[in-house]
């Protein structure tokens, strides 16, 4: 009888190291707090929820309007291009469309600009005023504004969207 019990004994705690698992030790690495770059983006005017908005990850402006809701039905789309990625801190108005200003144009020499008038047009990134700069360094002055196609970066619908901001003389 007693040799039934021992019997018994062993294979119960056969079978326990059997169907128990082993506890494995979990080690944890510490790598500091994680830090997000936060990109704050203030909407005002023609916007469902006007306010300030708070992101982790760039987004395009269609998706930034998205979760304030939406454009108004007062909003004028024509002058947002929902597809431009914001990633860094901004504040954005939305025009109604009787506020849609009417700016005056102002013509820039293109032989006389300077680097920081250039990024001033609309259309004119910094590569293109560089590009546009180092251009006039190396082949001269300008001789008219259909000579910019032979710039690096600029072509035929850049030009036509930049030629109202510009002069040769």
């Amino acid at each position: 009888m007693k040799q039934i019990y021992v019997m018994i004994a062993i294979i119960i705690g056969l079978g326990w190291l059997w169907f128990l698992p082993k506890q494995e030790e979990v080690i944890f690495v510490d790598e500091g707090p994680i830090t997000y770059d936060i990109i704050v983006i203030e909407l005002k005017g023609e916007v469902v929820f006007p306010g300030v908005y708070h992101f982790f990850e760039p987004l395009t402006l269609s998706d930034i309007l998205s979760y304030a809701g939406g454009l108004t039905e007062e909003a004028d789309a024509q002058t947002l291009q929902l597809s431009e990625i914001i990633f860094q801190d901004r504040s954005i108005t939305i025009l109604s469309k009787q506020e849609t200003p009417q700016t005056e144009i102002i013509q820039l020499n293109i032989n006389q600009a300077s680097f920081k008038d250039l990024i001033t047009i609309p259309g004119i990134t910094e590569t293109k005023a560089a590009s546009i700069i180092i251009y006039r360094e190396n082949y001269g002055d300008f001789q008219s504004l259909d000579e910019l196609i032979n710039v690096k970066y600029i072509g035929v619908a850049t030009l036509e969207k930049i030629k109202p901001y510009l002069t040769v003389g």
